[in-house]
């Protein structure tokens, strides 16, 4: 019975919380820590754990107008989710949290495979866009160039003709009479 349950999916959860900016780095590194000495106590795999970094938050927490985000995804059994939610909010360093449930039978390969692929497309859109704003750029520059001082106007319109010279008697008013 035992094997059946080591070999069994657990259920998969990703948490996100949200710290003060003002922590240390080795406050938050024991903070982590503590998320995964949970998750192993559990019977649990930490499966990601990305470090968002400080950003500047949607509208103030706790007077706070900037944070700490962390993404953690994990597997476990139980009361994994509420023994990290109670340490979570335990700690008065943390702003908010997130937990959601990803799948009942959560595999673990399969969202990293998913993961990887979806990082891979985002970096591909990323270089294709530089890529055109490269291209826009060298543009620019080629016709800055060509432009001059009437912004690309003047060399198709060719030479100007002379302009007739005009009579200072054109009111119909003259000196003969």
């Amino acid at each position: 019975m035992s094997a059946q349950t080591a070999t069994a999916p657990l259920a998969g959860y990703e948490t996100t919380f949200i710290t003060k900016a003002e922590m240390t780095d080795e406050a938050l590194k024991t903070l982590q820590e503590k998320v995964n000495g949970i998750v192993a106590n559990y019977a649990g795999e930490v499966v990601l754990s990305e470090d968002w970094g400080k950003r500047k938050l949607a509208y103030p927490i706790a007077k706070e107008s900037r944070g700490h985000y962390t993404y953690v995804v994990y597997t476990g059994k139980g009361d994994v989710v509420h023994e990290i939610e109670r340490n979570l909010r335990l700690s008065e360093f943390v702003l908010r949290f997130l937990t959601v449930n990803l799948e009942k039978e959560f595999e673990a390969e399969t969202f990293r495979k998913q993961r990887a692929d979806y990082h891979a497309a985002v970096k591909r859109r990323e270089e294709e866009r530089e890529a055109r704003r490269e291209e826009r750029m060298a543009e620019r520059r080629g016709y800055g160039d060509d432009r001059g001082s009437r912004g690309g106007y003047g060399e198709d319109r060719g030479e100007r003709a002379e302009r007739p010279a005009v009579d200072a008697d054109v009111g119909g008013e003259s000196e003969e009479a």
